[in-house]
């Protein structure tokens, strides 16, 4: 709307109109404040503000790193462990939203919300699990399965990510973290969350501490 102002070009304005919103969708009524809540049944991705978000009613959330899962939700839900799928899924975003992230990790963590991640099987994926996670929270990873691993693996991605390995490795990480990247280090992997939907990977949850 700045951008219209007389002399400007609207069509200038950088970034996405929506990328300073928080994007929530799941099979859970999503709780906000001074409005009714988003029903679980209107069967939608719901965008709103930060300060939209009545945090004290929130009992689980997961947040997501690929916008196609909030896409997909209800396929997701589905495929994850029973104890997440009355979770509210959170896109992590990919603008302004991306960096309003830890302050909405702390807003949910400060009201004892419970946190959880699901992104993609390979170093970056965990690279940005750990530089947004504490020991409160847990991480939804998929059970070892090597021969479908290699039939949907992404080897060009994996030898992209090798500075978020090597830096991995050389940081004081968590026992969960450290077990996984070793997993994906040694096979070479890189998944994404799509492809671990799509072929109904096995998925369970672990504290990351």
């Amino acid at each position: 709307m700045d951008t219209a102002r007389p002399g400007i070009s609207e069509k200038s304005a950088k970034g996405g109109v929506f990328q300073q919103l928080i994007s929530l969708a799941g099979n859970v009524n999503i709780p906000l404040k001074n409005q009714p809540d988003v029903p679980k049944e209107a069967r939608y991705v719901v965008s709103v503000e930060l300060d939209d978000l009545d945090f004290q009613r929130f009992s689980r959330v997961l947040i997501v790193e690929n916008g196609e899962l909030m896409v997909r939700w209800k396929d997701v839900v589905l495929s994850l462990p029973d104890e997440w799928q009355s979770a509210v899924l959170v896109y992590r975003g990919h603008g302004i939203n991306q960096k309003v992230l830890p302050t909405l990790i702390e807003y949910f963590d400060n009201n004892a919300v419970e946190v959880g991640f699901f992104y993609d099987y390979d170093p970056a994926g965990l690279d940005m699990v750990e530089q947004l996670s504490n020991d409160k929270h847990y991480w939804i990873v998929p059970v070892g399965n090597l021969e479908l691993f290699k039939s949907i693996n992404k080897l060009d991605e994996f030898l992209k990510q090798l500075e978020q390995l090597d830096r991995l490795k050389n940081r004081n990480v968590s026992t969960s973290i450290r077990e996984h990247l070793t997993f994906i280090e040694k096979n070479t992997l890189a998944i994404t969350q799509e492809h671990l939907i799509r072929n109904q990977c096995l998925l369970v949850s672990c504290k990351l501490k």
